[in-house]
């Protein structure tokens, strides 16, 4: 049974658990019907060959596996808090300046298609003429800007919640992952 978790250890954490409770609910099956272990193990098949047939082509030999590098020295966070400063600098401050330049234009353009009637009443106290095509098309627009109401809240949900998370990965990146 270590042998064989040994070789699954790449499986996510809950099949492998799964996995080790059925084998060892075999095992105990098999004892009480009078069986060895050996027995038990020989009928099974050898431990890594059950890796191999439960994992395929995702089998990597423990050996080979190496875990992932402790935490960085300080010159490592240095060097990646580098990195990462000009990653941000050249590609992504940029890229979110346009993200949320769109997400501002289009929140204008759902505001002016709510405020559509008002302009339409200030036309008419301004001008003094009621044209009737205009009142058809403030209510279009009144439409159009209740059908954008949810889509632009869960555009802005996103947005946040992206920029968030990106500065959460960059703080990760940098601190190796540890939390302070």
């Amino acid at each position: 049974m270590t042998l064989l978790e040994r070789h699954i250890v790449l499986m996510p954490v809950h099949e492998r658990n799964e996995l080790l409770q059925e084998y060892a609910a075999h095992f105990e099956f098999g004892r009480q019907n009078g069986k060895s272990e050996e027995a038990i193990a020989q009928e099974l098949g050898h431990p890594v060959e059950l890796a191999y047939e439960i994992l395929g082509d995702r089998y990597v030999d423990p050996q080979l596996y190496s875990p992932p590098p402790s935490p960085s020295s300080t010159g490592g966070r240095i060097g990646k808090a580098i990195g990462l400063f000009f990653l941000n600098i050249l590609l992504v401050i940029p890229m979110g300046a346009a993200l949320y330049s769109l997400g501002l234009a289009v929140t204008a353009l759902l505001v002016a298609c709510l405020s559509a009637p008002l302009l339409v009443v200030a036309d008419f106290v301004i001008n003094g003429q009621f044209v009737m095509y205009k009142i058809f098309l403030a209510l279009i627009m009144v439409g159009i800007g209740l059908f954008m109401v949810f889509g632009v809240k869960n555009m802005w949900k996103g947005i946040i919640h992206g920029t968030l998370r990106y500065i959460q990965w960059n703080m990760n990146t940098v601190t190796g992952g540890e939390r302070r």
